[in-house]
Order: structure tokens, then sequence, then C-alpha cells
């Protein structure tokens, strides 16, 4: 029997490990075990609350080893950290696939963006890298449950049998499974809600939902699950302009900042918007107040962290960027940040291993 919600075996005997439920309620499931629902799940369906379990996080070589049974593959992408989900070790997967883009929450977007110029946006950043039909890029919105129906059309008129649906943690792929297929179970912000492959039926199309991959490039990787909930936006994207002089220091979070190391053309300071969800803060300082601020208001003015001592072990690296005029900077798991006059002169202190991406703008600045 296996748990209908994450797909992982039910047992009976080890409460820590995944699939677990009380004895005398695994025996109400027998003989109705498409309905069967592990203790974690059933929390977390009824009360929002995430049991910790020990699990094998290893997804990515799970995902490896079947999806060459698979010609038709639905990858779900978070637009608000798009760099962070477009993840290129799942490109290596899939690119000679049938392949779709599902591009997830983008009613977080500023509503004055059109979604033409999203959609052209999407396929401009990812044409070099994969070969995608701009049909083939699907805006939608797993919550408020847009471009849905649009996207089963599509799946029933081409003829699709089967697919997989695949993607990092915390896009909303199970979101947007249950609006599929009408199952509204087991369903959360936490990062591994899906501990196995889960099959799922619309008429006759076969839709396999799969874990999470952690792809440990992503400054969210970096927390506890608790924090990652409170980093995904809920909220339209928080934006906020700076005009910093020469020597200025700027944090997102307490594990992000960079310093402004020259001045803008004709010799003005550059003017740049930071985008970020909206419990992630920006700060503004003195190169001199840095150590302070780093010392003790880590979870207070600077955030994430939300604690004052975080037990954390980051070795951190700096970096020189230039950024030109209606260029952006993302950063994976934080955000972006948008020059509007550059060219944007910077020192950057981040974690070694994460990447920054210097792109065109996914909001043009007519727009935002």
């Amino acid at each position: 029997m296996k748990c209908h919600g994450c797909g992982v075996e039910i047992q009976t005997n080890n409460p820590e490990k995944p699939g677990f439920l009380p004895e005398h309620v695994f025996e109400k499931f027998i003989g109705q075990e498409d309905k069967a629902l592990c203790q974690r799940c059933f929390k977390l369906k009824h009360y929002g609350e995430l049991i910790p379990v020990t699990i094998n996080k290893d997804f990515y070589n799970q995902l490896k080893s079947i999806i060459h049974e698979f010609d038709t593959v639905l990858w779900v992408i978070d637009i608000i950290d798009f760099e962070g989900t477009f993840d290129k070790d799942i490109l290596n997967l899939v690119k000679n696939k049938n392949l779709f883009l599902i591009i997830n929450k983008v009613d977080l977007l500023p509503k004055s963006v059109p979604f033409v110029e999203l959609k052209d946006w999407v396929y401009n950043r990812v044409k070099n890298e994969i070969n995608i039909k701009k049909d083939n890029i699907r805006l939608i919105s797993a919550k408020r449950d847009f471009g849905i129906n649009r996207l089963i059309r599509i799946l029933k008129e081409k003829g699709i049998k089967k697919v997989i649906v695949i993607g990092t943690t915390n896009v909303g792929k199970s979101s947007l499974l249950n609006n599929i297929t009408n199952v509204k179970i087991t369903t959360s912000s936490f990062p591994g809600t899906t501990l196995g492959i889960v099959k799922r039926k619309i008429q006759d199309i076969e839709i396999y939902d799969t874990p999470g991959i952690e792809t440990n490039k992503r400054f969210t990787d970096f927390f506890d699950i608790y924090t990652q909930v409170e980093m995904i936006p809920h909220k339209t994207i928080s934006r906020k302009t700076f005009k910093p002089d020469v020597g200025k220091v700027i944090f997102i979070s307490a594990f992000f900042r960079f310093k402004i190391l020259s001045l803008a053309k004709d010799s003005l300071k550059p003017i740049f918007l930071i985008f970020a969800p909206e419990k992630i803060a920006f700060h503004q300082t003195k190169e001199e107040r840095v150590n302070e601020l780093l010392k003790n208001n880590v979870g207070d003015v600077l955030f994430p962290p939300y604690e004052k001592e975080y037990p954390i072990n980051i070795e951190y690296e700096k970096e020189i960027y230039t950024i030109d005029e209606n260029e952006e900077l993302a950063i994976p798991g934080l955000g972006w940040i948008s020059v509007r006059r550059g060219p944007l002169n910077i020192e950057i202190v981040k974690p070694n291993n994460i990447e920054l991406i210097v792109r065109k703008p996914l909001i043009s600045p007519k727009r935002g």
C-alpha cells in the first residue's frame, strides 16, 4: 500500500521514517488503498504541519535513471527565481525530449507586465540552450488556477498519453498536478513534500509527479525548510529603488552584499532596483558598519536568517561585476538587481557556489 499523497510505501513500524501510519489507522484503509495517507501527509493536509523525516535527497540520480521512459516532459520553472530553477543539470536530462516549460507564479509579477512580453523573454532566454517551440512555453499560476485548462487542452490536442513533471523544490509542481487532476491533497510550500513518484491520471493522460530536486545552488538551499517557506514570495514581488554614493554597501539578506565602486555615466550616481520576495531584507549602509551589522543585526535588520544566531558555516568569495544599463544581475534564490542608470560597477561578497547571471531585464524599465 502506497501513500496517495507522497507516493511512499506505507509502513507501521517507525514514525521517524517516511510512510509511517499507526497500525490501527492502516487497517482502516484495507480495501480502499487508493485513499491511504501516511501520517505526514495527513497532518500536512489538515493542519499544515510538516513532520520531519529522514529521506534520501538524491532525487536527481533517481530522475536520471527513469527519464528515458518518458518522451514528454513538463519542466516547472519559478519565474521569480528563474535562474535558480532553470537548472543546468536538469537541462542536460531533458534537452532532447518533447519539452514543455511550465512557467509558474506569473501572478507574482507586477500586473503591468504583459504575458506576451513575458513569454518572449523566456523564449529568448532559453532558445540558445534548448530547442523549444514558443507554444511549448506555458505561463501559469498554480495558486490561482491560471493557464491550467489551456495546458490540459494542449496536451490532449497533441495526443500526449504519458508525461513526467519535474523541477526543483518549491516551484509548485504538486500544486500544478493537483489542479490538473483535481486532487486536493499534500500541497504545501515545504520542500521535499513529494517523496516518491506519484502517478495521476486525467482522462487518458498519465501524469507522473516527481520529487523536487535540491540543487544546492540557490540561497534558499542554505536554510532549513521553515526558513525556506518564509523566503517564498506570496504576494507581488517587492522592489526598491537605490541611488547610492560610491563606497556604499547594500545587503540583500545577511548572506549577500555588494559595494558601489564607481559612478555611472556622466559622473552621476548609478540607479537600480532590487526585486525580491517580501520577507527578504534590503539594507544600505556604510562600509565601516558592515562588521557591526553582521555581528549584532542578523535576524533583525538583515534577514534571512530570521534568528539572531544562525548555526551555518559558509565560505565567501569576492567578485567584481559590471552590469550595464538595462541589464539585470540575477541572484538564485534571492531576487535580482535591475540597472536603470549604469554601468553599475560593484564588488560582491557571496557564497562560493552561487553562480550569478547577467541577463536582459525580466521586467522592462517602462513596466517597472
